[in-house]
């Protein structure tokens, strides 16, 4: 039970931190456009901090990290998540703060990516990768040592900006430490394997502890939007039903070709150099920035 309650307390961290610190590679994309290149910085070195909890892994004779080789169905799919993304104005986990923050379009986006997502994977696109564990070697000392390094080197020359950085920081710090606890705690995670259990069959129903957390992080956001005076309900004007379930039906086949959304890519992916998710990261950068460019930048950078 006390083990429940830690990793309920850390999912709130999560979503109250992601929250306060505009967690989004949307935003972090629109942000660098604009010449401010700290918050995807963070955003990108965050799953690193993982590594703190190698010698937890060893001892539990298990990693989560794994390999997939590079495929053309990854970048493509990336890119096509990336350009949903920008058009939908947030990402993974920008769309659960921005839909506990009141916004309620985000349901729409989620539907969308729940039914591309379903769809493609039922169509039986989804690329079957051979996953090999990866071997950790020396890289999580190297690792780590640079995100302290990092870490120090904002707070003497950018210390206006550390709140962001520490808070983007704890985040992934957080992120490692809930997945000791359960491997597929994340949002689309979650979304993937409710919604092939419920129209499919092919998948097991989310167990009660990961709606748990799901909700614990819900919660978190909402009380960062409350605390920042952030909460307000928008519904979604006529001509906004078909951008938002369109973005999300980009996200969800997107998410399907690179075998996750940016949230695996980060946080589990990325940390272990997999070919795969260094290709669907570069795209959704690029589908992201091409994105900003088609609408104006109109719906990138939106306020958490």
């Amino acid at each position: 039970m006390f083990s429940v309650v830690i990793a309920l307390t850390i999912a709130a961290v999560i979503g109250y931190t992601a929250q306060v610190t505009g967690l989004c590679m949307v935003r972090g994309v629109s942000d660098w456009i604009k010449g401010r290149r700290l918050r995807l910085t963070a955003i990108l070195m965050a799953g690193f901090w993982i590594y703190l909890f190698t010698p937890l892994m060893d001892y539990q004779n298990h990693s989560f990290l794994a390999v997939y080789p590079f495929h053309w169905s990854i970048p493509l799919g990336g890119f096509v998540f990336g350009l949903g993304a920008a058009i939908n104005g947030a990402c993974s986990i920008s769309t659960a703060t921005r839909l506990s923050s009141g916004d309620l379009r985000m349901v729409l986006t989620m539907q969308g990516w729940l039914a591309g997502w379903v769809v493609l994977i039922m169509a039986d696109v989804e690329p079957d990768l051979r996953r090999t564990t990866y071997q950790l070697g020396f890289l999580p000392w190297f690792a780590v040592a640079t995100l302290v390094l990092a870490s120090i080197l904002v707070y003497w020359k950018f210390r206006y900006r550390w709140r962001m950085w520490s808070g983007i920081m704890l985040a992934g710090i957080s992120a490692g430490c809930l997945f000791l606890y359960e491997p597929a705690w994340s949002p689309s995670d979650f979304v993937r394997d409710a919604g092939l259990n419920l129209m499919t069959g092919t998948s097991p129903s989310p167990s009660f502890l990961r709606a748990l957390i799901l909700l614990s992080m819900l919660l978190g956001m909402t009380a960062g939007a409350w605390h920042f005076g952030r909460f307000r309900w928008v519904l979604p004007a006529g001509g906004e039903i078909g951008k938002h379930l369109g973005s999300g039906l980009l996200m969800g086949i997107g998410s399907a070709l690179a075998l996750g959304g940016n949230d695996f890519q980060l946080l589990l992916a990325l940390p272990a150099l997999s070919p795969a998710s260094l290709s669907a990261l570069a795209a959704m950068l690029a589908g992201i920035w091409l994105g900003a460019r088609l609408s104006g930048h109109r719906a990138l950078g939106q306020e958490q």
